[in-house]
């Protein structure tokens, strides 16, 4: 079944071409690396993708739905409600717990729920430091958060951008495991990667060069 669907997707700035007539389909349950140098275009595809920004042209179909011509208070709804975003920067709340972080996304979404924001921690391994701040985890840590805090409302789809930039080898490796166990449990989920090993890890790598697709790598993981 088909959960995103992009069809002819172009985004112009001025007179920059960010996005050239881009057709992309992501299946529900699949795992997608995108991937290109610098000012190819992968921002800009994630931006649209996450609803942070709209397309001049061509469609977004999100769950067999037109989302593209919709209105910035209904792209908003739409990104709280159905999209967990991971960011290469935390964008933790400085004097918030581990804990209120996540239960934070909770609040715009619905009620916080004190024992499923624990469970979400849990899931990435930092139940016993949901009492501690930002400024007293690892980056490491900090990005696991981040992961707890994109799936503590069960979005349809989780959207990471360079979620390793920042973390060394052992805490990479922590972070791709995590996403692994995600992909298996049947999350949809692309990341935004410069990292070969990262793309390695998926079933799918879109290549973009200059704005448009250059090619589409099926990976060995099915």
């Amino acid at each position: 079944m088909d959960l995103l669907e992009l069809r002819d997707i172009s985004k112009f700035y001025g007179n920059v071409k960010a996005l050239q007539n881009i057709d992309l389909t992501v299946k529900q349950g699949e795992w997608l690396a995108i991937m290109g140098p610098s000012g190819s275009g992968k921002t800009t595809m994630m931006n649209i993708i996450g609803c942070m920004d709209k397309p001049s042209n061509g469609s977004v179909v999100l769950e067999g739905t037109d989302i593209s011509k919709e209105n910035a208070k209904n792209l908003t709804n739409i990104r709280r409600d159905k999209i967990g975003l991971i960011f290469q920067q935390f964008h933790l709340i400085t004097y918030l717990t581990a804990l209120e972080n996540v239960m934070a996304a909770q609040y715009y979404h619905s009620m916080p729920d004190e024992k499923e924001a624990l469970e979400a921690l849990e899931r990435v391994g930092l139940r016993d430091r949901a009492r501690h701040l930002p400024s007293q985890l690892s980056g490491g840590e900090q990005q696991r958060v981040c992961i707890a805090r994109a799936l503590i409302n069960y979005p349809m789809l989780i959207l990471a951008d360079e979620p390793t930039g920042n973390l060394d080898e052992m805490n990479e490796g922590i972070v791709l495991d995590i996403f692994k166990q995600l992909h298996r449990d049947g999350s949809t989920i692309v990341v935004v990667t410069h990292d070969p090993e990262v793309a390695e890890g998926t079933q799918r790598t879109v290549v973009l060069e200059h704005g448009r697709i250059s090619r589409i790598t099926q990976n060995e993981n099915k």
